[in-house]
């Protein structure tokens, strides 16, 4: 493939993947969903009472991410990006209309959690696809336009929520989704990722196969350690920013901003650091930041927001090295044939994480005291050190 057309899909997969960004906004969602539920039912609805929904869209993003993937593997990105752009804008309807939880978790937790794990996997390996020598620069980049995405449009659905209100908010986007989405779909095209020939000596392994290797449940761990706080956090970040540190609603938005911000960024870093240092160790320094940006958050106490915007900026930069990184990381470990497919398995460590993690925070948290929910996720994220200890052996091996 020419070059230039190579980048010119890469670029593609950035404004797809900006777009998706939003997913990140549910603490922004769900804030002011409560507010309008609560209207209606004449009765308090809590953002607590909705982070289910939130638990659900993270796990069903990787369960989407296994049969898009082979999809993707067999038929190429762009029929995966059309139906995985339908669903998101479907979602952001249905969220548009709800006027309790249950037409929410449908919405949000069921079709935008699926429709953004179709359109995530069919873009990041792709990219890794088209870029063989840069894989984490690839993935990384691909990652980072998500992230950005998830700093730029919380503060813009909450700006639009104000004016407008929120139900307005949901119809722009689903709106916004469809027209972004399905243009760049429509202008890709690129053949099924196993038409392209893996590199002679490289073992390929497919999905079976590889999770009958101590490597794979040694980077599922490795991958479940990294992703657990973040997501535990992007639950409920405005609620952690309101009640524990007692900002209000303009500052406590900001907050979902800088998470964001630090995970975009790392996305990128990571990803072309992880190239020089290897993934292993990419990986371990990610969990430890985690470690830090936990006990840091354990710290703060009403006021302290330097120290918990210092805390969120660890555990965001963390999430984005992980998920910039794994994609490429899946697949040389197990071949690139079946990458898209071999990646979506792999995820469903994400999927374990977005069950876990906000269901820790939820069942811990008592008179506004989330430390429990810190050492809890400290815990989990150790475990995660030893997995990346064990891959790293491993990787000297390979």
């Amino acid at each position: 493939m020419q070059d230039n057309k190579r980048w010119f899909y890469l670029v593609l997969f950035w404004v797809v993947n900006f777009c998706l960004g939003s997913f990140y906004a549910w603490s922004v969602y769900s804030t002011w969903l409560a507010q309008h539920y609560s209207v209606i039912a004449g009765a308090t609805v809590t953002v607590a009472s909705l982070t289910y929904v939130f638990s659900i869209g993270a796990a069903m993003n990787p369960i989407a991410m296994v049969t898009a993937g082979f999809l993707t593997d067999r038929l190429g990105p762009r029929p995966v990006l059309f139906g995985g752009g339908l669903i998101v804008t479907l979602g952001y309807y249905l969220m548009s209309i709800s006027t309790d939880s249950s037409l929410l978790l449908i919405g949000y937790g069921i079709c935008f959690g699926m429709g953004s794990g179709a359109c995530v996997i069919a873009t990041v390996t792709s990219a890794v696809k088209l870029f063989p020598t840069m894989r984490g620069f690839a993935g990384g980049s691909v990652g980072a336009m998500y992230g950005l995405g998830s700093v730029c449009l919380p503060p813009t659905a909450n700006a639009l929520a104000q004016n407008y209100g929120i139900t307005t908010t949901l119809l722009f986007f689903a709106v916004a989704c469809f027209v972004i989405i399905i243009a760049s779909a429509s202008l890709i095209k690129l053949p099924a990722s196993r038409s392209v020939a893996p590199k002679a000596g490289n073992e390929d392994l497919n999905w079976l196969q590889m999770v009958k290797t101590s490597r794979f449940w040694a980077m599922f761990v490795l991958f479940l350690g990294a992703t657990l706080s973040p997501l535990m956090l992007f639950s409920q970040t405005v609620t952690v920013a309101q009640v524990q540190i007692g900002l209000g609603m303009s500052a406590a938005v900001l907050s979902v901003s800088v998470l964001a911000l630090a995970n975009m960024a790392a996305r990128f870093l990571a990803g072309t650091l992880s190239d020089k240092l290897g993934r292993a160790l990419t990986l371990a320094l990610a969990i430890a930041m985690a470690v830090l940006g936990l006990s840091l958050l354990s710290m703060a106490g009403q006021g302290d927001a330097a120290l918990f915007y210092l805390g969120l900026v660890c555990i965001g930069a963390s999430f984005g090295s992980s998920v910039g990184i794994f994609p490429g990381y899946v697949a040389e470990q197990f071949g690139p044939a079946n990458a898209s497919m071999n990646y979506g398995v792999m995820a469903l460590a994400f999927s374990v994480s977005g069950i876990i993690g906000p269901n820790i925070i939820r069942m811990s948290v008592e008179g506004g005291q989330y430390q429990i929910a810190y050492f809890i996720a400290i815990g989990i994220s150790a475990v995660g050190l030893l997995a990346a200890w064990y891959c790293k052996s491993f990787e000297k091996k390979h």
